[in-house]
């Protein structure tokens, strides 16, 4: 296997490889998932590395607004309450 040419910040791991991955954002009381995003991750941990340009068009992209008309997909995800959980939390 090829030494990654990057360490983990956060290991110290060295198989640090280039990945598209998703991540999730909260935009206003919204949650979008973005997919496809360049990134270094580590292997070891799973931390994902941003380079400075990718962090622009996110940030753009959050600029934006996240339109509607512009998602690619949409997805359902179920909502849980910690409260529930908890004995004697008064959950609802």
């Amino acid at each position: 296997m090829a030494r990654s040419f990057m360490t983990c910040t956060n290991c110290g791991g060295e198989d640090v490889q280039p990945a598209a991955v998703k991540s999730a954002f909260w935009h206003d009381d919204r949650l979008v998932v973005v997919e496809d995003i360049p990134a270094l991750r580590c292997g070891a941990c799973g931390e994902q590395f941003y380079d400075d340009n990718t962090v622009l068009v996110l940030d753009l992209m959050r600029g934006q607004g996240f339109a509607e008309g512009q998602a690619s997909s949409h997805v359902s995800v179920p909502v849980f309450s910690f409260r529930d959980h908890v004995p004697g939390a008064g959950g609802s």
